[in-house]
């Protein structure tokens, strides 16, 4: 089977635009990608794709993608892209004659809400996906009324072939060193990562960088506790790079503070980093977080990309307590926090302690360290993997039928 994947908002640089690289991965599908708008982050990850203009060759990318026979939407424009862009993107679904499934991967209401034309798009769906049954995409196709039906998906990663890129001997890795992935997005837990290293990591010489920080509206929310004050003043002890504030004396970022850092220092706040750059420097450190955090009954059981990338570069992974304690592990039939020989740290404000006592042991013990990479990468590849996932999104994109139960009167009781 060909498939395409069409990334209607271009290529964002995020965990979209990873899903897309790993699905290409395990089914060779090619990747368009629109041009209408660029992304900051863009250039971050190195993919392969075919680039045209929606507001401009709407009818040329439908000829291109009637060549497949199976279009794979990851991404619709938003509300901030031209508005030829917003409105051709409608006519070339219109278009394109073979099987379209929608693929949505937006978590809250906010982004979902950020899209264009998005119910009129979902309707011209023949199958949509998405992490959870009860998330807010699902109440978004619940109060439009949207018939097309609707079903659940996973997020897989090749942790195989990521580990066989980047994976570093124990003896290679900075013992003392964490490391967070992500972005200026509170629900990704930079604040909480910060918190944890001021308050229980910096005095046992660890040192924590955070990577990915766009200096963007909400940086307050990353730097100040008492952040919700019209002029907040409780700053959180950091090494700021990614925003700086000219009256705290922070410096500009550039590339050769990477290697630099050193301990009792607050956390180390980094901007926009090329992924395989940074999984280099994350296969160097003991400890690698993300920090992803939502409702309970938006997980769906998935993990995301930002969370695989830390286990397979042979991290140990601290994620959010949160997320541990409401992810099911597809084997073991239980939560994370609950299940065996899982190699994962799950903390939030309520374990600071706790888990520093493990992190210092692991710090101060190698061989410990190496069992614990190890279990970890099994577990979670149990858990996601990316080949049976894709071949399951790739299954229910083309056998959904429209009379299967998931669009119909019990989704909408």
């Amino acid at each position: 089977m060909k498939i395409i994947i069409l990334l209607g908002r271009g290529t964002e640089g995020c965990g979209v635009t990873q899903c897309a690289i790993q699905m290409q991965k395990v089914t060779g599908a090619t990747i368009l990608s629109a041009n209408d708008k660029k992304w900051g982050r863009a250039k971050g990850l190195d993919i392969e794709q075919l680039e045209m203009s929606i507001g401009k060759e709407h009818e040329a990318m439908a000829q291109q993608i009637n060549q497949y026979d199976l279009c794979i939407v990851y991404s619709v424009p938003s509300k901030g892209h031209p508005e030829n862009c917003q409105e051709n993107f409608l006519k070339l679904l219109d278009l394109i004659n073979i099987r379209k499934a929608f693929i949505n991967v937006d978590h809250k209401a906010a982004s979902i809400a950020r899209n264009a034309n998005l119910k009129e798009v979902c309707e011209k769906m023949d199958v949509i996906m998405t992490h959870s049954m009860e998330n807010d995409f699902c109440k978004f196709m619940r109060k439009n009324k949207i018939q097309t039906p609707l079903t659940k998906m996973g997020l897989g990663f090749d942790y195989d072939g990521h580990r066989a890129k980047y994976w570093r001997p124990i003896e290679e890795q900075q013992h003392n060193m964490v490391r967070w992935i992500g972005r200026t997005a509170m629900w990704k837990g930079p604040a909480l990562m910060i918190d944890f290293h001021q308050d229980a990591l910096m005095k046992e010489d660890f040192i924590t960088v955070l990577e990915g920080l766009e200096a963007s509206i909400q940086y307050p929310l990353v730097l100040y506790r008492d952040n919700k004050e019209d002029n907040p003043i409780d700053r959180r002890k950091v090494e700021n790079y990614f925003r700086p504030e000219k009256k705290y004396g922070d410096g500009k970022f550039t590339h050769d503070l990477y290697g630099k850092e050193d301990i009792q220092k607050g956390a180390y706040l980094y901007p926009q980093y090329i992924n395989e750059d940074c999984m280099r420097r994350l296969s160097l450190s003991a400890f690698a977080s993300d920090l992803y955090f939502l409702k309970a009954e938006a997980y769906g059981n998935n993990i995301e990309n930002c969370h695989a990338e830390c286990i397979a570069s042979g991290s140990i992974p601290l994620f959010h307590k949160h997320f541990c304690d409401n992810v099911i592990h597809p084997v073991q039939g239980k939560p994370i926090s609950q299940c065996t020989e899982s190699g994962t740290l799950g903390v939030d404000y309520s374990n600071f302690e706790e888990c520093r006592e493990t992190m210092v042991k692991l710090k101060n013990d190698p061989s410990m360290r190496d069992d614990w990479r190890e279990m970890s990468f099994e577990f979670w590849k149990q858990h996601s993997d990316a080949k049976p996932i894709i071949e399951d999104i790739i299954d229910k994109a083309t056998n959904t039928k429209s009379n299967q139960p998931q669009g119909l009167e019990e989704f909408f009781g």
